[in-house]
């Protein structure tokens, strides 16, 4: 289909110019400029959708071609995903779209796809759950920052002799650098949105006097030209709904649905198509489709399994060096086991997170003859040190809740110099025949001591890729795996 994309966009930049006047002029916007939005931009979709298709990285088009594309003048932002529906729609403003290069219109649908697959919609829904503006805002930043990195120098699409010329984001893209400057941090690149969300909540500080309306729910419904049009939403009013409404939506749901588009759309791929993929975003489509990971409780009932155990005589069994010699006792196996237990104070864990992952800790060792529990509560610096028989013993209430760092409980397991006054802590550095598991949100030093112990876990809040260790001399899981914590905290 050869179509003149120049041509349309200046169709459309004039007819944005005309709706911009009447909004000016406190009129209402004509269904005449709407309809020639509407019929323009359904030429350019169209178009997007071949050119994606036809570019060295053909998965987006792929995707595109399984979602419904629709116009919505209401909302505040030139493109949005509503998840709310089956397929998915990636709905488009062309009042905000027409100052965009076709090229900076390619990439805002990029980074659209590329927020579907790293499951930000679940992400919205799990952390905002109560559908707090304020922190829907934030969310709005930090998937920015985690779409557009990989979108900049990941995705990398043909130009085209037609007038289209590969793929980039607007200028006003949010970026991690953005974040960096705004906030005077060094923020990571390629990281999940997790991570960006965190440093905006810690830095974003809220003026009490910016009360925004609460949000009403999952993706507000499209409005079309020939039916009132709802609110029309432009740069210059503030009218309409905002983008990336996800929070009332069923995350479970959204993340099987999500995982039969990407399956669809990767499967539907040449081995060759699949070669020219950025390796990110072919790893993350990988993860996203892999059969489901053991969870952390199940790692642990192994690392228990295979702890070495010394033996205990027994008149029950008969020697296995001399069968015959009755007067001669046998030996089992007397099962103990030494775990302890490591938890960022910092805020991330809360005490119900604590209770929950201290209780399943128990009902793993229970079993066994004998066990020690221990259990570390360490912030920037080690808070309490105790020892624990029961459930009964753990002290709901951590202390700390300051900065993070996993090299004090380290030191402190491995008997470091600032821990050897016997008196002052009588249990640093007996852990050799230990299993470390540590419970943290992952955000904390990028190197360690080596732990001396037998066997280490870590158990990260979100995402395992959240945790910032180079080496954390053990296996990673995360805890928002664990079907069973989910349901007790009703997600």
């Amino acid at each position: 289909m050869a179509i003149n994309v120049k041509a349309i966009y200046d169709t459309c930049a004039q007819l944005v110019k005309a709706a911009e006047s009447e909004v000016e002029k406190g009129n209402t916007v004509s269904d005449e400029i709407l309809e020639g939005l509407k019929n323009s931009f359904e030429k350019i979709i169209e178009f997007e959708k071949i050119y994606l298709i036809q570019c060295q990285d053909k998965f987006y088009g792929s995707v595109l071609m399984d979602l419904d594309v629709g116009i919505d003048f209401s909302q505040r932002g030139p493109v949005d995903m509503k998840v709310d529906r089956s397929p998915f729609m990636i709905s488009i403003n062309p009042l905000f779209c027409a100052d965009y290069k076709f090229s900076e219109f390619t990439g805002l649908i990029v980074e659209e796809i590329i927020r579907m697959v790293w499951l930000h919609p679940a992400s919205f829904s799990q952390i905002n759950s109560e559908k707090d503006a304020q922190k829907h805002e934030l969310l709005e930043k930090a998937s920015d920052a985690a779409a557009s990195t990989i979108v900049m120098r990941d995705v990398r699409l043909n130009s085209d002799s037609r007038g289209a010329n590969g793929c980039r984001l607007p200028s006003t893209a949010y970026t991690a650098t953005q974040l960096s400057d705004d906030f005077n941090v060094k923020a990571m690149e390629n990281m999940p949105i997790e991570y960006y969300y965190k440093i905006l909540s810690k830095f974003n500080k809220k003026n009490p006097q910016d009360q925004l309306p609460p949000l009403e729910g999952p993706n507000q419904p499209q409005t079309s030209p020939g039916s009132g049009h709802g609110q029309v939403a432009t740069k210059n009013n503030n009218e309409g709904e905002p983008t990336h409404n996800w929070e009332g939506s069923d995350k479970d749901e959204i993340k099987e649905q999500i995982k039969s588009i990407v399956s669809d759309a990767y499967n539907s791929l040449s081995e060759t198509a699949r070669g020219l993929m950025a390796s990110s975003v072919e790893s993350q489509i990988k993860a996203l489709l892999a059969p489901p990971e053991i969870n952390w409780k199940q790692v642990l009932r192994k690392m228990v399994g295979s702890v070495p155990v010394p033996y205990r005589k027994t008149r029950t069994r008969l020697n296995r060096r001399q069968p015959f010699r009755a007067d001669l006792c046998g030996k089992l196996p007397k099962r103990t086991v030494n775990v302890v237990c490591c938890f960022d104070t910092s805020g991330s864990m809360s005490d119900d997170d604590l209770k929950y992952c201290m209780n399943e800790v128990f009902n793993i060792i229970k079993v066994y003859e004998g066990y020690k529990v221990t259990i570390i509560e360490c912030d920037a610096e080690v808070q309490r040190v105790y020892q624990a028989k029961s459930i009964a013993d753990i002290k709901t209430k951590m202390r700390g809740r300051g900065g993070t760092s996993f090299i004090p409980a380290i030191e402190f397991i491995n008997g470091e110099k600032q821990f050897s006054d016997s008196k002052k802590y009588p249990l640093a550095g007996k852990f050799k025949d230990a299993l470390m598991v540590y419970f943290t949100d992952g955000y904390g030093d990028y190197e360690i001591p080596k732990p001396k112990t037998y066997r280490n876990l870590w158990v990260v809040l979100h995402d395992t890729k959240c945790l910032s260790l180079k080496e954390p001399y053990g296996d990673v899981k995360s805890l928002s795996m664990d079907d069973d914590w989910k349901k007790s905290r009703g997600r």
